[in-house]
């Protein structure tokens, strides 16, 4: 089931991917096997209803539902090191549109090793997924379920140069395809992605910060290419112990070429970057409100202009009650600012209710809004979905 097909063509980023892994992974440490570990399971059950499971903006589709979860979070920490695995499991069930139902997984490991003035780390994953869920950032095309495998890779490495300054580089590698991807409107790709990053503390409350980035995609399908530098410059002020506030904005130029028969040609476009953060913490509950505007890799053969926004809040209610919200927006371009199938806008809100039972075990009640709108089809869709839930999560042993 998580097998790739042996006919797809090598990546072309397999050769400086692999010299790049090679400079910036960093050593495995004979500790590793010291049996020091945490191992922390958990288990959720999620039953439903949504009156659009497709997000259909014709024909929806309504049906009840369940999904089961199970998960487990290994980890290590030492004096010099940190490892995390966890991996996780889930099925989902649609009792009105059988042909949904689906099984999904993922495997993440975050790796840290310090030493005096350097700091190496590793981040790898592997996710096994519906488009019904992978596609809602970026291309939105969420009306079929074919499966969808991520490999990911991303080393970093960062050097302390005085005690107020700090410079660092990292490598994001990303491969990424499609179940019978021959007969859908979607592209197998390769991401790379190359950066360079500073950070210059003026006081105890506020750092300059900035980064360079270098980023080539490369899709199959569409025998599609695309180069795009990119830099930025910003701060980082911590207005209190619990709140934490931050901003960087830039600029991008990204080149595109396309072999394709049909749309063969190059062409070069420039446009702005940014990203601004808020991050409050309570004794209790959190507030984490996030602003971006970035050229990310999609499954339509070209990277997409998308500017997003996400709202996450918890807070309690009661002794044993806590509420959440969460909200998303998505507006998706691409990169030249030429009108295409692939404009977009999504947005989400999902306010819900968690009540604490046990120690360790909680009910939660929520509800999702869900909206697409496509201008040059002029086309609108939405879901509305009620989710009841029931998870457990063990102590660490």
């Amino acid at each position: 089931m998580f097998s790739i097909s042996r006919h797809r063509r090598e990546s072309r980023l397999s050769i400086p991917g692999a010299v790049l892994i090679a400079l910036f992974s960093p050593p495995v440490s004979a500790e590793l096997a010291i049996p020091a570990w945490d191992f922390e399971p958990g288990l959720s059950l999620r039953l439903f209803y949504d009156d659009n499971v497709r997000l259909s903006s014709e024909n929806p589709q309504g049906s009840f539902g369940g999904i089961a979860e199970a998960y487990g979070l290994l980890s290590h920490t030492s004096e010099i090191s940190e490892i995390s695995i966890r991996a996780a499991v889930d099925s989902s069930y649609y009792a009105d549109v059988t042909e949904l139902d689906s099984t999904d997984g993922a495997l993440d490991i975050i790796y840290a090793y310090r030493m005096d003035r350097v700091e190496l780390g590793l981040e790898a994953g592997f996710v096994y997924d519906s488009t019904l869920t992978s596609e809602e950032e970026t291309t939105g095309l969420v009306q079929l379920n074919k499966r969808r495998s991520l490999f990911e890779i991303r080393p970093s490495m960062e050097y302390e140069v005085s005690e107020r300054a700090r410079v660092g580089a990292e490598v994001l590698l990303q491969d990424v395809s499609y179940e019978d991807v021959q007969d859908i409107v979607l592209s197998n790709y390769q991401f790379l992605r190359f950066g360079l990053n500073g950070h210059y503390d003026l006081s105890e409350r506020t750092a300059l910060i900035g980064r360079a980035i270098y980023d080539r995609y490369d899709a199959e399908q569409n025998a599609d290419q695309s180069e795009t530098y990119g830099a930025e410059v910003g701060f980082r002020y911590r207005v209190s112990e619990r709140m934490v506030i931050s901003g960087l904005a830039g600029g991008r130029s990204a080149s595109a070429t396309s072999d394709s028969p049909t749309q063969a040609g190059s062409g070069r476009s420039t446009g702005p970057i940014f990203e601004f953060g808020l991050e409050r913490d309570y004794e209790i509950g959190s507030i984490s409100l996030g602003l971006q505007r970035s050229l990310l890799p999609s499954g339509r053969g070209t990277l997409l202009d998308t500017t997003r926004a996400n709202l996450v809040i918890a807070r309690p209610i009661t002794e044993r009650a806590t509420a959440r919200l969460r909200a998303s927006v998505f507006r998706n371009r691409n990169p030249g600012g030429e009108v295409s199938l692939n404009d977009r806008d999504f947005f989400l809100i999902s306010p819900g209710v968690r009540w604490r039972l046990a120690e360790s075990t909680w009910v939660d009640l929520s509800y999702r809004f869900r909206m697409q709108s496509r201008e040059v089809l002029d086309t609108d869709a939405e879901s509305n979905a009620v989710f009841l839930g029931l998870s457990h999560d063990w102590a660490a042993r």
